[in-house]
């Protein structure tokens, strides 16, 4: 197909790989090629008005398309989160949640923020306990590819269908791992903003693993240990049999 329109086998084996829109005149090269090859446009159309009607369909989609990925390349920043946050979400689910496994993408997948359905009925002080409140709960995130991020906007995903799968993402194998390393920068303070609520969730999901479980271990050769089942941190000189 390259050779026939005079085009690199790369550029055009990218504009059927990539999530993105090809150039314009590679769009119509290959529209035009295609359309050639078409035996029959149906009763009573010709292959001149059959041809004709694609290019002008597929120009007038190719501008659609353009348009709805530059307004995506211009929405607002993504969601507010901490470093440990963001690395749970990327060790839980490193391709878009909703379409994995995935095309190549020509840049890493977005994390966008999903509706909480019960912000509206529960008071502000209770939803939050940290000196951070507009952080997002790691459960409001989700990673979303641009084909996904589009089909968001255009109403064919919906936020039940976004937070089911957001929910299955904690019950695939070694999602109690993850968790577990979260909650212990948590406790260490590398997580600014800490949410007692989330923090009930990730032990309740922690706890539920035997193996990610564990009792409580030292840190700093016996400077403090942690008890995840607690949550809790303990400053001070323990008996420390492992050389960390």
């Amino acid at each position: 197909m390259a050779e026939a329109i005079g085009k690199s086998p790369s550029g055009v084996h990218n504009a059927f790989r990539l999530a993105k829109v090809p150039e314009q005149r590679l769009t119509m090269v290959l529209v035009d090629w295609l359309t050639l090859r078409v035996r029959d446009w149906g009763v009573g159309i010709s292959q001149a008005a059959g041809i004709e009607k694609a290019l002008r369909r597929l120009e007038r989609l190719w501008y659609l398309a353009k348009r709805e990925e530059e307004a995506l390349a211009v929405q607002g920043e993504p969601p507010r989160m901490s470093d440990a946050t963001r690395r749970l979400l990327f060790a839980l689910s490193s391709e878009c949640s909703m379409s994995h496994p995935t095309r190549q993408l020509p840049q890493p997948h977005d994390i966008v923020a999903l509706e909480d359905p019960a912000a509206g009925r529960t008071p502000a002080f209770l939803r939050k306990t940290s000196l951070r409140p507009e952080a997002p709960d790691p459960w409001h995130l989700i990673h979303l590819c641009r084909s996904c991020r589009r089909r968001r906007e255009a109403g064919e995903l919906t936020e039940a269908e976004l937070r089911a799968a957001r929910f299955a993402l904690d019950r695939r194998p070694g999602a109690a791992r993850h968790y577990a390393a979260y909650h212990d920068q948590v406790l260490l303070g590398a997580e600014e903003a800490i949410d007692m609520n989330v923090l009930g969730r990730v032990q309740v999901i922690i706890m539920a693993d035997p193996e990610v479980a564990a009792p409580p271990y030292t840190l700093n050769h016996g400077e403090l240990v942690v008890d995840r089942s607690c949550g809790s941190l303990d400053w001070g000189d323990h008996p420390c049999e492992d050389e960390h």
